[in-house]
């Protein structure tokens, strides 16, 4: 169970804004409780009587383009929302109802009438467009019990080596021992036996992210359909004239099948595989080779990949589907020259070696067949070895970029070697097969690969199409940017109000905030219908990539954000973001600057601007949507510290963990009764 999440926000009278304010700092936020792992909660506002509730807070946008001053509580918590506020109601009465009755709207009644003050706050909960989970599936008690749990393995194993006990001198004995005396012998632990239950986006996120592949590529076949129909060409009839196609290249270049056929050891080939299949597929792996070479010199223009410049970034993707475009060919061509070599001679041992020819061959020939495998068996070996050392090379030590690109290519070049060993093995395997056999197996393959090579050329043109449209996209996003020059001012003016903005941020990395820390942000969206609608087709693949495949305890590489939710509210004009994260705020905004998440940090906020003292400051200048932008750091800092909240009341049911300690603690019990090798318990007793 992912979960669920409130967000209500309802106006304030403004006359009201500053006792509210006093009130719930007075009132409701919590203390900390000295070393213990939990805050001492305010007898009107005991959030930590709520055993489902993860995070809540209390905070106040001030009153913002005609509209008036507004009171913000957010909430994370387990099970259904309706029994969320219920409990609030029970156990805050008195509280909530001081607070609201300084709302607009707020039924005169109060919380005698918890039916009314319930349906208040559904009315005016606007939820979230985005929203992230660094636990996903975890309940507070989850949370809670696996701490303890890892608490107590680590306290047992403590106590034995002081007093110098005997214990087991294997790994294995030494976790048999935690799970018999931590866990079966503990009546309050008895209950880690059963593993924890993960939410199915997690334990099938593999398969997700496989039928998303699928899907689309079944969009890009799609999209290349479309193009070439738009061209005049319907796929139906595609496919009854690739075999023409490939025919006509053949004669194309017939001059060079006779210079190919005089080779050594390919004049043996060309006598069961056709010598236009076999020039193809040279001309194929020569092209192959050229763009592989392209696509490691233009991935290595740049130090960084992902600091590339426009320019240099969409060669590089067109060369990569290029790439692997003509690979899909190549193993479509391959994949005929093998069913032509079938077709032409069913006895294909009999033309390496002066054994006897038939149906059935010889044993002398099956033999002399058995032993040409050994041989591939064997260099197919010499090629995983040569693969292995070339893959293990870059982690020993950092290549040049020459090094590194050679080393790349040679990959390269043995595993192609390979895969065409495993197709020559495939040519003498079916020289075994009866000929009955090899007649019906070769037809239904060479209908198939050419399904194949339809699909490839129907996948490369859609996606081409989809690149195309894509960089109209960004030239469309980079004039809105250049229009945002003369619009916005830059937020390097903001350096100078960071003083102005310490009271937003002054329980920071201090008392309850040492371990965790929470983050209300306010922005303008940029008007027009342009960005609105790129805002909102980005939050949602965010929301999409959070759900599916960020669930892992990272978004985007980030491994601090505990939870974290974007809502666009007054109608999509004001953004808000919500997050809760461990660390310190400057480190947390560094790893935003520093890892992949940047790109999304970038597509969100580019929309989005600020104001002070008059004026309209917009985020750090993008590059094409994407690039740039926060990497700008101070001015990028100081925009956030411009839109930053101030968190008046923050609560967290486990202020000390953070998300990877979370994590850790789940994996730690899911371990503890699973068959684990060597490598595995070493894992486990180090999480510890």
């Amino acid at each position: 169970m992912n979960p669920n999440f409130t967000t209500i926000i309802t106006p304030i009278e403004p006359s009201k804004v500053e006792w509210c304010r006093g009130y719930l700092r007075d009132n409701a936020d919590p203390q900390f409780g000295g070393e213990a792992a939990f805050l001492e909660c305010r007898p009107l506002f005991p959030f930590d009587k709520i055993a489902g509730l993860h995070f809540c807070s209390f905070f106040i946008l001030d009153a913002a383009d005609g509209g008036g001053p507004c009171l913000v509580f957010e909430a994370t918590f387990d099970g259904p929302r309706a029994g969320f506020l219920d409990e609030l109601l029970k156990y805050a009465p008195i509280g909530f109802d001081e607070v609201y009755r300084r709302c607009v709207g707020y039924p005169l009644s109060g919380t005698t009438t918890p039916n009314l003050v319930r349906e208040y706050w559904e009315r005016h909960d606007v939820g979230a467009n985005t929203f992230f989970s660094g636990s996903p599936g975890r309940t507070v008690v989850q949370v809670k019990g696996e701490n303890s749990v890892r608490k107590g393995i680590v306290s047992f194993l403590s106590a034995r080596f002081l007093v110098d006990a005997i214990l087991p001198g294997r790994p294995a004995g030494l976790l048999d021992l935690v799970t018999r005396e931590c866990i079966r012998g503990s009546a309050d632990n008895r209950w880690a036996e059963q593993p924890a239950q993960l939410p199915w986006q997690m334990t099938l996120r593999t398969q997700i992210a496989v039928a998303a592949g699928i899907v689309v590529a079944l969009l890009a076949c799609a999209l290349g359909a479309l193009v070439c129909w738009a061209l005049g060409y319907r796929p139906s009839a595609l496919y009854a004239v690739l075999p023409l196609w490939l025919e006509t290249v053949g004669h194309a270049t017939q001059h060079l099948d006779t210079k190919v056929s005089a080779l050594p050891w390919v004049s043996q080939l060309t006598e069961v595989i056709q010598p236009a299949t076999l020039t193809g597929l040279m001309l194929l792996s020569v092209m192959w080779l050229v763009v592989r070479a392209a696509e490691l010199l233009l991935r290595s223009a740049s130090k960084n990949t992902r600091d590339q410049h426009l320019f240099w970034r969409f060669p590089l993707q067109l060369a990569v589907v290029t790439r692997y475009a003509l690979l899909g060919v190549l193993i479509g061509v391959v994949t005929l020259a093998v069913i032509s070599g079938v077709d032409r001679s069913p006895t294909w041992a009999g033309i390496l070696v002066d054994g006897p020819s038939g149906i059935l061959m010889s044993l002398g020939a099956v033999l002399v067949v058995m032993f040409q495998l050994v041989c591939i068996g064997g260099l197919l070996l010499v090629g995983w070895y040569c693969t292995t050392s070339l893959q293990l090379m870059v982690e020993l030590q950092p290549l040049s970029k020459t090094r590194e690109n050679l080393r790349r290519m040679a990959l390269d070049v043995i595993q192609f070697a390979m895969f065409l060993l495993v197709s020559v093995g495939v040519l003498l395997v079916a020289a075994l097969l009866p000929e009955t056999v090899i007649s019906n197996v070769a037809g239904m393959a060479r209908s198939l690969t050419y399904g194949w090579l339809l699909m490839v050329l129907l996948g490369w043109s859609g996606v081409m199409a989809g690149y195309l449209v894509g960089l109209l996209a960004l030239c469309v996003a980079g004039a809105l940017e250049y229009r945002d020059r003369t619009t916005f001012e830059h937020p390097a003016g903001l350096l100078i109000r960071a003083r102005d903005n310490a009271r937003k941020y002054a329980r920071e990395e201090a008392g309850i905030n040492r371990y965790q820390n929470h983050l209300a942000s306010i922005t303008c969206v940029k008007p027009g219908v342009l960005r609105y609608w790129i805002l909102r087709l980005v939050l949602f693949a965010v929301n999409v990539l959070a759900k599916f495949w960020f669930n892992k305890g990272e978004l985007g590489g980030i491994p601090t954000i505990l939870s974290a939710r974007w809502v666009l509210i007054d109608g999509g004009r004001r953004l808000l973001f919500l997050d809760n994260f461990g660390g310190a705020w400057e480190s947390y905004l560094n790893e935003f600057i520093d890892l992949a998440a940047v790109k999304g940090l970038n597509a969100i906020w580019t929309n989005t601007f600020v104001n002070a003292a008059g004026k309209r400051y917009g985020f750090p200048p993008t590059r094409f949507l994407f690039w740039q932008g926060a990497q700008d750091a101070r001015p990028f800092k100081a925009y956030v510290r411009q839109s930053q909240v101030e968190t008046i009341v923050w609560y967290g049911a486990y202020p000390m963990l953070g998300v990877v300690g979370i994590n850790a603690n789940t994996d730690t019990r899911q371990d503890l009764f699973a068959p684990l090798s060597s490598p595995a318990i070493d894992r486990f007793l180090q999480r510890l």
